[in-house]
């Protein structure tokens, strides 16, 4: 839900499904080809991963912000800017919306923390075996290998900030919001 940007929110829950699903399965397909040069694995994973990655991202967006059903698809698209970017959503209507999403932004963020070591224990292991890859291994997979640990370095140095700024965001618009949503529907 965090990586999720505000116009992917435009299109219905299937469509974010597909789109998610899409682009992950590209991406990984990608990466399996140019590691085994396999068109046919290629395909087979890229299909497996889009399935499972864009219905496990869809069911997880459904679960953090259950109120984005309840929305119109230029709302929803309004109040996830507005929250990520910890702007004033200026509009009575959608202030509960937009405490809804920022509940279901930290909700998801804090679940994830359980798990902040993975990607540190596998981007060490990811390093330890591009090093393997480029001594032992032939180039195409030393350079996947490689790209991988690039992946990982990503997450780990500019995603955790863009996460933390993120969430700041998004308290920034909650507290925003409650000054605009009347007493009874503040939570």
């Amino acid at each position: 839900m965090i990586a999720v940007p505000a116009w992917l929110w435009r299109t219905g829950a299937l469509s974010r499904a597909s789109i998610i699903g899409a682009g992950t399965g590209i991406v990984l397909g990608a990466l399996v080809f140019a590691e085994s040069g396999s068109a046919p694995g290629a395909a087979v994973a890229g299909v497996v991963l889009a399935v499972f990655c864009g219905i496990a991202v869809s069911r997880r967006m459904a679960r953090f912000w259950p109120g984005a059903k309840d929305l119109g698809d230029a709302d929803r698209v309004a109040v996830v800017a507005a929250a990520r970017s910890g702007a004033d959503i200026g509009d009575p209507r959608l202030a509960s919306a937009v405490i809804d999403y920022g509940r279901g932004l930290r909700d998801a963020a804090h679940r994830t923390q359980r798990f902040g070591w993975v990607v540190p224990a596998v981007t060490a292991l990811a390093l330890v075996l591009a090093v393997g890859d480029s001594i032992f291994g032939p180039l195409r997979t030393a350079l996947v290998s490689w790209l991988f640990v690039a992946i990982l370095l990503a997450e780990l140095l500019w995603w955790r900030r863009r996460q933390t700024r993120l969430l700041r965001n998004a308290q920034r618009a909650t507290a925003l919001a409650r000054a605009l949503c009347p007493p009874a529907r503040r939570q």
